[in-house]
């Protein structure tokens, strides 16, 4: 419609992939000729990933374009949920191959014979799987065995997976390590930055023989940028309606101000609701409204806590954050323990004060002053990072208020823990809108217990992000021993001491706990533990220590945040029950040990528990007698606080409009 009036050739924005609109940006670029080296190598498997939108078909199609056809035979399937018997029979559909009621034997022979056909033509085959990141691992393997097929010494298929970042953290499993040997070439697509999303829309117009009419301001080609995130998608859905806004209206200037409009029109058209001027002077920058309420638990989360909101500020498109945390009352917890709570560097924090009495009650008070506040100022969403009692309750209420909640660390394994927080975990991932899980296994363990994939992202552990916030704030443990009376010769001496990390402070643990000092003992060594367990577990589980003569084992009044990483910072090993612990101390270098091996021996037989306690003496006697086992810490490359804030900003997008969402990311 506008093309004859502006004088051009076609249309310039259009949805569909095109190869012949393939523009360059600088990660594009590198992409390509990754791709051109593995591709022409003709074996193995190339990686592609990258956003919804980001341009990952176009890429795809440029280099097959540039392959020769009478060479390679490429084929292409989708995968959508596909386990490794169907995958084999959409890879045989999809080169033509009738595999129609052949057993799985059948089909790898039909397949081999075709592709073998073809060597002998001096063609080879390229087999291209897109939405990779829904395949089972099942079906990786089979892909990885079909790679297998050799005719003398060439391969006879070679693959390209492409798909959404998840399609990474799949690869990553440990169980990968024989695919990933086979990857040539790997690349991830990201957004475009603001000059190349100038460069990228002034590219597809000259394509099409513009001369300048319409002319964009400067600042227009910034809102652009803004408005769309720099993703190839967005910008051609939005562009395209520009110069038809600017058509009716003969106009021959995109300006800042019309690039604005026309997004909000978009909005309006698609979901018949116009935006109230109230709203509008109260939304963030980006059109969602309102703040983000974080909540913690716990001192160790509001660390976390304080990685997630410096992620969320970084981002213009998201709303402002704030901290919403639960503390002991001075008078109910001493002035030393309130003295000592971690400085997170959090400015928008508001700390809501318990005082002393039995757990119920003080859950029933957070949940009430949650209440009034949700009323008072309701937020986007409630993001809650721990699995306590409090983070339950506070999820409850934001639910039953019509708040959405938005789980961290989503999933995590449920058999390491005493089972109340067990439940309580099963239950905070239930009540999530926005699930963000570690890993793909914490990912496919919430799909099983019936979370809607759309509702889980897979974003990597947080651990590194922490740290990297956290080390400035990390406590050196002599001042903590000093307090505790723990005998500071023990941070010169070659063993160290062994920290203990555990979610459930019981008897039971206290009992496992004996068992590991009786068997380290028994073989001659005498290693130091230290325990931080509440402040009402203390003094019981000192008594019972000292009861069983286990002088070695400190119980210790549990630590804030920084003296928590300066104790792990410094451990010889940590023993937890604890997925998070773990990835805190592996960002660090530190080892770890699973005491999740002696659960079955809490609750076993006398030898059952004898024999959890001896494989973790064992453990920690070798890990101890070592050597210096520590590797460099990965803490600064920490990025998955920025995935979850990218995710975040994408979904409260689509809460707010999502048929708008689905318009931008369709194909």
């Amino acid at each position: 419609m506008y093309e004859q009036f502006y004088g051009l050739s076609g249309p310039p924005f259009q949805i569909h992939p095109d190869p012949g609109f393939y523009f360059e940006s600088k990660g594009h670029a590198t992409a390509y000729q990754y791709l051109r080296f593995g591709a022409f190598q003709g074996e193995g498997f190339i990686v592609v990933t990258g956003e919804i939108g980001a341009g990952k078909t176009t890429l795809l199609r440029a280099l097959l374009a540039e392959l020769d056809p009478a060479k390679i035979v490429a084929a292409q399937i989708v995968s959508t949920q596909l386990g490794a018997d169907d995958l084999l029979s959409a890879v045989g559909l999809a080169f033509g191959i009738n595999v129609e009621g052949l057993s799985k034997a059948r089909v790898l022979v039909t397949l081999e014979a075709y592709l073998a056909t073809l060597a002998t033509a001096n063609r080879r085959a390229l087999l291209i799987v897109d939405e990779a990141q829904n395949l089972s691992p099942g079906a990786v393997e089979e892909l990885r065995m079909l790679s297998n097929f050799q005719f003398g010494s060439k391969a006879l298929l070679q693959s390209f997976l492409v798909g959404q970042p998840e399609l990474r953290e799949i690869i990553r499993l440990p169980q990968m390590e024989q695919l990933r040997q086979r990857v040539l070439a790997s690349c991830h697509l990201g957004p475009m930055e603001p000059p190349e999303t100038r460069a990228y829309v002034e590219h597809r117009l000259r394509h099409v023989g513009w001369s300048g009419r319409p002319s964009f301001d400067d600042e227009a080609f910034a809102a652009i940028h803004q408005a769309t995130q720099g993703v190839p998608r967005r910008i051609n859905a939005l562009c395209s309606r520009l110069l038809l806004s600017a058509f009716l209206e003969s106009g021959e200037r995109i300006d800042v101000e019309r690039v604005r409009r026309v997004e909000r029109e978009m909005r309006e058209e698609i979901t018949g609701e116009r935006e109230k001027p109230e709203a509008a002077a109260s939304a963030a920058p980006g059109g969602v409204a309102s703040s983000l309420l974080c909540v913690a638990g716990s001192e160790r989360d509001e660390l976390v806590a304080a990685v997630l909101m410096r992620a969320f500020a970084a981002r213009e498109d998201l709303p402002p954050a704030r901290l919403l945390r639960f503390a002991e009352a001075p008078e109910a917890a001493g002035d030393a323990v309130a003295a000592r709570r971690t400085n997170t560097a959090v400015d928008a924090a508001q700390t809501l004060e318990l005082p002393a009495g039995p757990p119920a009650a003080r859950v029933a008070q957070a949940s009430a002053a949650l209440a009034a506040m949700l009323v008072e100022s309701p937020p986007a969403a409630l993001v809650a990072i721990g699995d306590g009692a409090i983070d339950l309750a506070c999820a409850i209420v934001a639910s039953e208020a019509g708040i959405p909640v938005v789980r961290v660390d989503a999933g995590a394994s449920r058999g390491r823990r005493a089972l109340p927080r067990q439940r309580r975990r099963v239950l905070l991932d239930h009540l999530a809108s926005l699930a963000f899980a570690a890993d793909p296994v914490a990912g496919r363990l919430l799909e099983t217990e019936g979370l809607p994939s759309h509702c889980i992202h897979v974003c990597g552990s947080l651990a590194g992000d922490v740290l990297r916030v956290g080390f400035s704030s990390s406590v050196d443990p002599a001042q903590v021993f000093r307090r505790e009376g723990v005998p500071l010769s023990v941070l010169s001496d070659p063993a160290g001491y062994v920290l203990i990390g555990l979610d459930d402070s019981s008897e039971e643990a206290a009992e496992a706990v004996l068992g590991v000092d009786a068997q380290l003992r028994s073989m001659g060594w005498r290693v130091r533990m230290v325990w931080p367990v509440e402040s009402a577990l203390r003094e019981r589980l000192a008594a019972r220590c000292a009861d069983a003569g286990a002088g070695a084992v400190n119980v210790i009044e549990a630590s804030a945040g920084g003296e928590w990483l300066g104790l792990v910072r410094h451990a010889r090993c940590l023993l937890t029950d604890s997925d998070r612990l773990r990835d805190e101390a592996r960002a660090m270098g530190v080892p770890s040990l699973g005491f999740d091996e002696a659960a079955g021996g809490r609750a076993g037989e006398a030898g059952a528990r004898r024999q959890s306690a001896l494989r973790l003496a064992q453990g920690l006697a070798d890990t101890i007698a070592g050597g210096d086992v520590r590797i460099p810490s990965g803490a600064e490359q920490g990025s998955s606080a920025e995935r979850i804030a990218g995710v975040l900003s994408d979904w409260l997008l689509a809460r707010q409009d999502r048929n708008y969402r689905t318009f931008l990311e369709s194909t």
